[in-house]
């Protein structure tokens, strides 16, 4: 469970759930590590009654301790920058000549085939391997299988390596 979907639940049982919900959500948080936030679940049930506000307390705690910490105005000047880049290429490129944007889109299809041509190559060079793989493996639990077994009756000999044919 995520933070949003843990502090929904949290807001639902404070809505309209039952001291039981509580705990339920309580076990279901033990597992994945939060324990703080199953003490506080927990905690805002006693004696089998729910305490829906300080339920709802928990649910803003959560909401605030998982708020990112990311200054996004450190990212501004390069965000700029980003732009300023993207602007010229589309300048460039819309000053281009129709048969040269062309030309520079057939060598990037072309390019983009050969690429596509060595990752095909690739994964049928890849899955012949895994397949000698995959055949020498059975060869050698079928090699195993036929030691074990009666070349007569087929069947598996007793423990005391006598056929029962």
């Amino acid at each position: 469970m995520n933070a949003a979907s843990i502090i929904e639940e949290i807001e639902l049982i404070a809505e309209i759930g039952e001291a039981e919900d509580a705990l339920g959500l309580s076990r279901r948080l033990v597992g994945q590590g939060d324990t703080a936030w199953v003490i506080d679940v927990r905690r805002a049930v006693t004696h089998g009654v729910l305490d829906r506000d300080a339920l709802r307390a928990v649910a803003g705690w959560i909401a605030e301790v998982m708020k990112p910490t990311v200054d996004w105005g450190l990212f501004a000047g390069q965000l700029a920058d980003v732009e300023a880049g993207l602007r010229a290429a589309l300048a460039a490129d819309a000053a281009m000549p129709r048969a040269e944007r062309r030309e520079r889109s057939a060598r990037q299809w072309i390019a983009q085939q050969r690429y596509e041509e060595r990752v095909g190559d690739y994964s049928a060079k890849v899955e012949v391997v895994n397949r000698e793989r995959g055949r020498a493996r059975n060869e050698a639990q079928a090699a195993a299988v036929r030691a074990k077994t009666c070349p007569e009756c087929f069947q598996v000999p007793a423990a005391n390596g006598e056929c029962c044919g």
